[in-house]
């Protein structure tokens, strides 16, 4: 972005590149090395590893819109993992009934599934005033109790009808369905965080709650609606995780949630709430879907993954930090001493 200015009555130029351009940068760099490093076109870039690449980022970026939505509110549901797995095995369940259980059925039905849990989240936090980490982190053990007394471990034997998302989708015999939906969903929801009102009532709501209800926005509501809208969501990214085997387990989505918060918040997203870019999170969430491939091919134990993607959020969280400082204070205090 470049920000004109004027200083003895000329205009200079002052380059000033935003959140989302420095990590757009970043994995560019990131992906030029890796052809050098993971072994080029028989390593890193073979197909079979780049359909891994872009399922893993179909189903991270899928998710992430919820959560970036919910946290430029101010808010977060850390109970994503236990409703993808709620959601896995009721779709898995509901696709055993019989080969026309197919995708058509089975995932409308998730995506009920997904908005009345998140749904759920967002009532108790706006009814009860309950902060959004405690209440999520609460839930998230009642769901995952819940699957652990009624499934015993997992629904196996799955047929065709469940795996063909994974394994028949596909356009010109390359191109995973799945993909193209993400891809879809990336432009749609660029345009809706552009232009659409309710996407302003989050940043709103995210800079000032009290102000946002001055304004005459229903807060409650808006909030709701939002947990919902990322819930539904969660079906699409429960499907692309869960038809990839003709198992699913309880702990389909363990631990799923931490790596979306990590891809919105190295995407740009203030953790406080009040901004937040949707490529910005699109771009996080292809940063971290490259990670744990990039560290097998480069023959490094994938158990740095955790280590990795840790220190991707540190360094985003610092260089968001830096950005955002007031350095100009320091010069008014030398002016006002001198």
């Amino acid at each position: 972005m470049v920000v004109k200015q004027r200083t003895g009555g000329q205009r200079h130029k002052k380059f000033h590149i935003t959140a989302e351009g420095f990590l757009g940068i970043l994995v560019i760099i990131l992906l030029i090395a890796l052809y050098f490093l993971a072994g080029g076109t028989q390593g890193f870039y073979g197909l079979q590893n780049i359909m891994l690449v872009l399922r893993n980022f179909s189903c991270l970026f899928i998710a992430a819109i919820g959560m970036t939505m919910i946290i430029i509110t101010g808010n977060i549901d850390i109970s994503f993992g236990a409703v993808i797995s709620v959601i896995a095995i009721v779709m898995a369940a509901v696709s055993s009934f019989g080969m026309e259980f197919g995708i058509h059925i089975f995932l409308p039905i998730g995506m009920i599934v997904g908005g009345l849990l998140c749904g759920f989240n967002a009532l108790l936090m706006t009814k009860f005033r309950i902060p959004a980490l405690v209440i999520t982190l609460a839930t998230m053990q009642i769901y995952y109790g819940a699957l652990l007394w009624t499934v015993e471990g997992s629904i196996y034997n799955l047929r065709t009808n469940w795996t063909w998302l994974s394994f028949e989708a596909f356009l010109w015999d390359y191109v995973p369905l799945y993909v193209i939906f993400a891809v879809a969903l990336l432009i749609g929801s660029m345009f809706f965080f552009k232009y659409s009102r309710f996407i302003k009532r989050l940043y709103a709501i995210g800079n000032n709650v009290q102000g946002a209800k001055y304004a005459g926005i229903n807060v409650e509501r808006t909030l709701v609606v939002t947990y919902i809208i990322a819930g539904v969501l969660l079906a699409f990214s429960s499907a692309i995780l869960g038809t990839f085997g003709t198992r699913v387990t309880t702990t389909v989505g363990s631990n799923f949630e931490m790596r979306v918060i990590a891809a919105v918040i190295v995407g740009g997203t203030n953790a406080m709430g009040g901004s937040g870019k949707i490529y910005g999170t699109a771009l996080g969430a292809l940063l971290l879907s490259i990670v744990s491939p990039a560290l097998v091919h480069m023959g490094i134990n994938t158990y740095w993954m955790d280590f990795f993607s840790g220190l991707i959020i540190v360094v985003a969280v610092i260089v968001s930090a830096v950005r955002n400082f007031d350095f100009s204070r320091f010069t008014r205090k030398k002016e006002t001493s001198a």
